[in-house]
């Protein structure tokens, strides 16, 4: 190493990616809310409610797993809208019996 390298070097080895204060889920929630208001024809209501989504997401997943996204998908969505995969159990079943 020649030294010039910079970067940064995260404290713990499970941090999740950062881009400036958000995790990588609330920047995809911000960028959407704020396509679709750009898309719409109004920037700064699509830059408030995207600011506001991913602050609330932040504040709903504070304290709990990493990957708080994909249970909520997996719990609420996927046998919801999306076609359940054979390969997973219903959402519903607490116990598995053999």
């Amino acid at each position: 190493m020649n030294g010039d390298e910079t970067g940064y070097i995260p404290t713990h080895l499970d941090a999740r990616e950062r881009f400036f204060i958000w995790e990588v889920d609330q920047v995809v929630m911000f960028a959407m809310a704020f396509g679709v208001g750009i898309s719409l024809g109004s920037g700064l209501a699509g830059l408030i409610v995207g600011t506001l989504l991913a602050w609330g997401y932040g504040r709903i997943k504070a304290g709990k797993h990493p990957r708080f996204a994909i249970h909520i998908l997996y719990w609420w969505l996927l046998g919801k809208i999306i076609i359940s995969p054979k390969t997973l159990p219903s959402s519903s079943i607490r116990y598995f019996l053999g």
